[in-house]
């Protein structure tokens, strides 16, 4: 099956941002389904793209609509994405973090360093390469990104790098990457929304409102999963390590290839 991730960021402006990256992950009859019902939702509502900045402002398409009436939605929303996706993850990165302990030496030779979103992208991508093992690599994941962050084609560099780390250790799963806009790939709402909805539960974890850990879906529930994804201690500077792991994975390939090469024309001479 072709499984596709739809990917939409959140809170990234400012000189210090905590970015928020935001994901839903289904295959191809899965969506179909998902598109058809949002059409409904959509036109039940009376809007046509979700913009998260304008919801949250009662602005725009949303201008004038009443808190009972965003609740509604957004249970809506919430419902479809249970009965249609196979699930949800979302994850943040403080700016004062990614600086302290991604930025900061040292910093192993030759290494391009990753963007804050493209930090976050690694991290979501480990979370559905991951969904791909469970049926042994045999479907293949595309990547869909929301059009306008500066950074968007850091992630695209990303996914390249892994697709090539991969396909060295035999496993060719990962497609395309795409960019695109709300206005021509609906889904992308979806994603919007989540984000949004994560940096609004944070805020109340930190005031002690609620309980986070109420809002995880865990195995065996029924319906799509959502994952909070949280970046444990050292687990930026276990990138760096990553990458010095990799590049000695394409010193080995590279060795491995010339011996078969060698070995090849040594038995056809």
């Amino acid at each position: 099956m072709i499984f596709t991730a739809y990917f939409d960021e959140s809170d990234t402006h400012g000189p210090a941002p905590t970015v928020i990256l935001s994901a839903h992950v289904a295959h191809a009859f899965q969506w179909q389904r998902f598109n058809a019902k949002l059409d409904k939702i959509r036109q039940r509502h009376g809007f046509k793209i979700f913009h998260a900045k304008h919801f949250k402002s009662r602005s725009g398409e949303f201008s004038g609509w009443s808190e009972g009436k965003q609740r509604k939605l957004i249970d809506d929303l919430t419902e479809l994405v249970k009965k249609t996706l196979t699930g949800g993850l979302t994850v943040f990165l403080e700016h004062s973090r990614y600086m302290n302990e991604y930025r900061a030496p040292p910093i192993p030779k030759k290494m391009n360093l990753d963007s804050q979103l493209g930090v976050c992208f690694r991290s979501c991508m480990g979370h559905l390469i991951a969904i791909m093992e469970e049926n042994g690599y045999r479907d293949r994941l595309n990547i869909v990104m929301e059009r306008g962050h500066p950074n968007v084609f850091d992630c695209e560099r990303i996914l390249n790098e892994l697709k090539e780390s991969y396909k060295m250790s035999g496993k060719d799963f990962i497609g395309t990457f795409t960019i695109a806009a709300k206005e021509d790939c609906l889904p992308l709402m979806v994603s919007d929304l989540l984000g949004s909805a994560h940096s609004l539960l944070r805020s109340a974890v930190g005031r002690g409102e609620i309980d986070l850990r109420q809002f995880f879906v865990t195995k065996g529930t029924k319906g799509a999963k959502l994952a909070f994804l949280e970046l444990a201690p050292e687990s930026l500077q276990g990138l760096k390590r990553g990458f010095e792991e990799f590049r000695q994975q394409k010193i080995n390939h590279w060795r491995e290839m010339k011996a078969k090469r060698a070995a090849h024309d040594q038995a056809t001479s």
